[in-house]
């Protein structure tokens, strides 16, 4: 596909947008990048009263970001779209060649895009609500005067707060705390190296770099984090744009490090929490026609888990430990009812 332009369509605080973006400049895939403007006016789906021309409302998917292929084509969802394009093109490839390593790249990353996302979206709608919702209106919608950007605001402001569900009810102190246990992690691998498996990112890298894309800008979270964590902060800004990175791997053994137990086991005892309350309440049944929301969550776990178990018994066991030692090997075995559920996926 030499040549070949992809179009980025993006939302101002849709970390996923920021992480599929590094990938392609990283990869040096041919790409533009566009919020449309006046695609999103607080309420109902993205570019939903627009016509026709709107490349949202084209898409037909109601989330950012939304992909725009070379042949036309419209597809949504970060990592697959990740996996799609290690098969198009051969260069720069962000997954690590041991299947093992690539497990734990993205173990790493799943956690990141299924879990970051709550203690960002606990802070950014209860204690930075009205800042956040003007600016993500003044991202959609570019030049507006008070009366409209407040109308605007306020609007988007009552839906987000809406979605917020169980997760309002939430100690602050607990997610507080879990927040600063991942910059803490954070902070201690960037010590050592700006990379986990080697001197070039993997899956692992981007799935961070976009979550935190959005912790570097709200109010709240931001100035914690300048303050415990200044390398995580500086780090944010150098993923954004990696395209003169020029790296190598390590091998499998020297991946295997006490930081990167540290950067998984702040992420691990949440995320697991969360999987298995969702399998709980959502159930596991027709899991292959869920393309975005709390069942999607879950149809990712047992995708992991399924990649965990088709690894052979030599890559098990080299990984065995770091997920031992960070809580992660028992909670990614299945259990009974689980295989027969698994479902591929693919870019919708």
């Amino acid at each position: 596909m030499s040549g070949a332009l992809f179009h980025i369509y993006a939302g101002p605080g849709s970390p996923y947008s920021h992480k599929m973006r590094a990938v392609f400049r990283y990869r040096r895939i041919p790409h533009t990048w566009l919020v449309p403007q006046g695609g999103f006016d607080g309420g109902g789906l993205l570019g939903s009263d627009k016509d026709g021309s709107s490349p949202l409302l084209a898409a037909g998917k109601g989330v950012v970001p939304v992909i725009r292929y070379p042949d036309g084509e419209y597809k949504a969802d970060s990592t697959p779209i990740m996996y799609e394009l290690e098969r198009l093109y051969q260069a720069r490839s962000i997954i690590p060649p041991n299947a093992g390593i690539a497990f734990l790249a993205h173990l790493i990353e799943d956690m990141a895009d299924e879990y970051l996302p709550m203690p960002m979206f606990y802070f950014r709608w209860k204690d930075d609500a009205e800042w956040c919702g003007r600016r993500q209106m003044i991202g959609w919608n570019g030049a507006l005067g008070d009366e409209v950007l407040e109308t605007m605001a306020a609007r988007f402001l009552e839906r987000q707060q809406n979605q917020l569900g169980a997760r309002a009810a939430l100690p602050r102190e607990t997610v507080m705390e879990n927040y600063v246990q991942i910059l803490d992690g954070l902070e201690a691998q960037l010590k050592k190296s700006f990379f986990l498996f080697g001197t070039r990112p993997s899956f692992a890298e981007f799935g961070l770099y976009g979550q935190l894309s959005q912790y570097v800008v709200d109010p709240t979270v931001s100035n914690i984090m300048k303050e415990r964590a200044i390398r995580t902060f500086e780090w944010e800004h150098f993923l954004e744009d990696l395209s003169g990175i020029e790296g190598a791997w390590w091998e499998p053994e020297d991946c295997l490090t006490a930081e990167l137990i540290g950067v998984i086991s702040a992420m691990s005892p949440m995320y697991f929490a969360m999987m298995q309350m969702l399998q709980q309440t959502t159930g596991m049944d027709d899991l292959d026609k869920t393309v975005n929301g709390m069942k999607y969550r879950v149809k990712c776990y047992l995708a992991l888990k399924q990649e965990l178990a088709s690894l052979s018994e030599a890559d098990r066991g080299l990984i065995r430990p770091v997920l031992e030692a960070s809580g992660c090997w028992q909670p990614l075995q299945f259990v009974e009812g689980e295989r027969d559920k698994v479902v591929a996926i693919v870019p919708a």
